[in-house]
């Protein structure tokens, strides 16, 4: 009877045991018009770094429209949303707790232009800082890349809200609108404007990261996203998502073929 026992107890070892999994809902900005999700990209690498813990993550708009600036304020009153992600800055990584892994790769910080496609042959004879400053352009003045161009002695206007941008390129109120590389073509495709295309001669370079930021004192969210993109970076799931996201747009922006127009930056922190 014992060996009965014993028997019946090896075979049940024998039997791969799962652990149950926990789903866990976060709170994040909401899409800024004319998008429905805000960040499909980061969205589905979030979803990837909590499956790979056995965590079933939830995702949830906040009920009202939050700024990028309002949002970073946001993460330290809580109730509001539990995380965001954005250029990272000396301030923002003081009063906020930053994952410091790169969302992009260094690609945030590569620019082209959103242009009137009549405006094509005054974007040809730039080549240069001091020639693109004759030229004006438009950023939110709560963004990190508006003080940038302020540094670079650029012609920026901050004063107009996200949704108002490609109109005003439209209606001839600015000549530019510097979009990442990894976003301009998503942009433009969901716009179906036939007043804007990607200005194809230029490629505005400079240093930034884009971080995933949490409140100050969520430190058990910090190290989960921190253990979770480490694991989806060392198993490849990273790049695959990464390659599948932006692969064919970066091909399509033709970036070896264009000048290259450098700018400094003030605000990137010491690692």
């Amino acid at each position: 009877m014992q060996y009965r026992y014993l028997v019946i107890f090896i075979v049940l070892l024998s039997f791969p045991v799962r652990a149950t999994q926990v789903t866990v809902k976060l709170v994040i900005p909401g899409p800024s018009t004319p998008f429905k999700v805000r960040n499909p990209f980061v969205e589905k690498l979030l979803k990837i770094i909590f499956a790979k813990q056995n965590i079933n993550l939830k995702l949830e708009y906040a009920k009202e429209n939050i700024s990028q600036g309002r949002a970073l304020k946001e993460l330290n009153n809580s109730g509001v949303i539990d995380l965001t992600w954005s250029v990272t800055t000396h301030e923002r990584e003081q009063s906020l707790l930053p994952i410091r892994i790169p969302l992009y790769q260094g690609f945030i910080g590569w620019r082209v232009f959103i242009i009137h496609k009549d405006n094509q042959p005054t974007f040809d004879k730039v080549n240069s800082v001091s020639g693109l400053g004759e030229l004006l352009a438009i950023q939110r003045f709560d963004w990190p890349d508006h003080q940038i161009f302020v540094e670079n002695n650029l012609d920026v206007d901050g004063s107009l809200p996200f949704a108002q941008m490609y109109k005003a390129i439209e209606n001839g109120l600015a000549d530019y609108f510097p979009r990442s590389v990894l976003e301009v073509t998503r942009e433009l495709n969901a716009l179906q404007s036939e007043q804007l295309v990607v200005e194809n001669t230029l490629l505005l370079k400079y240093p930034a990261s884009y971080y995933f930021f949490v409140g100050k004192n969520n430190h058990e969210l910090a190290k989960t996203i921190t253990k979770g993109f480490e694991l989806v970076l060392a198993d490849g799931s990273y790049q695959i998502l990464f390659q599948e996201s932006f692969g064919n747009a970066l091909k399509a922006l033709n970036l070896k073929q264009r000048k290259v127009i450098h700018l400094q930056s003030s605000l990137m922190p010491n690692q």
